[in-house]
C-alpha cells in the first residue's frame, strides 16, 4: 500500500490584530510575478493568503549577535494606488528599488532601518531567505547577507522580544592567574 505524500503544515506566524490587507487576488499575483520574471512559492502564496502585508508579533529574528525587528510582511494589493499598504505591495517595494537588487533577488518583508528581507532565487527553488542591506548596496550590486535556509526555517527563526535566545558565544578561557597551580614542596 502506497503511502500519501507528506506534506508540511501551514505556516503561521501571529499578527497584530488589524494589520493584514485581506486575501491575495491571483490575477495580481500572477501579474506581478510577470513584472519581476519570478514565480511565488506555492507555500509563500498560501502564506500571503493569511499574512498579507500583517505587523508579525513575534517581529525579532537574530543575525549573528544582533537582533533584527521585521517591520512588516510585503503583501500584494490589487489597487495599490488607493489602498493604505500599497506603498508595500511587493511590486512596487521591488520598482523602487530594483536598480539596487539583482534579477534573482525578491523582496518579502521590511526590515527596521530601510533593509528588506528577499529571497534569493540565484540558485534554488526553495530559495534562501537573504537580508538586503540599503545603504550597502549599489547601482546592479546589491549588499546581502544570509538569514536563512528557506522561507519555513526563516519563520521559525522569529521571537518575540520577551523571548530573547541568548547570543551564541564562544566559551571564555578563566584569565591566566586562575589558572596558575602551587609547586609542590620538595
Amino acid at each position: 500500500m502506497a503511502k500519501a505524500p507528506r506534506t508540511k503544515p501551514a505556516l503561521k506566524v501571529p499578527l497584530v490584530p488589524k494589520t493584514a490587507a485581506g486575501k491575495v487576488n491571483r490575477v495580481h499575483a500572477s501579474n506581478t510575478e510577470d513584472l519581476m520574471e519570478l514565480e511565488f512559492s506555492d507555500e509563500f502564496l498560501e502564506f500571503l493568503d493569511r499574512h498579507n502585508g500583517g505587523v508579525p508579533a513575534t517581529p525579532n529574528f537574530r543575525l549573528g549577535t544582533n537582533v533584527k525587528v521585521v517591520e512588516r510582511f510585503l503583501c500584494l494589493v490589487r489597487n495599490y494606488r488607493t489602498h493604505p499598504l500599497g506603498e508595500l505591495d511587493i511590486g512596487v517595494v521591488w520598482s523602487s528599488i530594483e536598480d539596487r537588487l539583482d534579477e534573482f533577488l525578491l523582496p518579502f518583508a521590511a526590515v527596521y532601518g530601510g533593509d528588506f528581507l528577499c529571497f534569493d532565487f540565484t540558485e534554488f527553488d526553495d530559495a534562501p531567505v537573504v537580508l538586503w542591506v540599503h545603504d550597502r548596496s549599489r547601482e546592479g550590486k546589491p549588499h546581502t547577507v544570509p538569514v536563512a535556509k528557506n522561507f519555513r526555517a526563516f519563520v521559525g527563526m522569529l521571537f518575540d522580544a520577551d523571548q530573547a535566545p541568548a547570543p551564541s558565544r564562544p566559551a571564555r578561557r578563566p584569565p591566566a592567574s586562575s589558572q596558575r597551580t602551587r609547586r609542590a614542596k620538595k
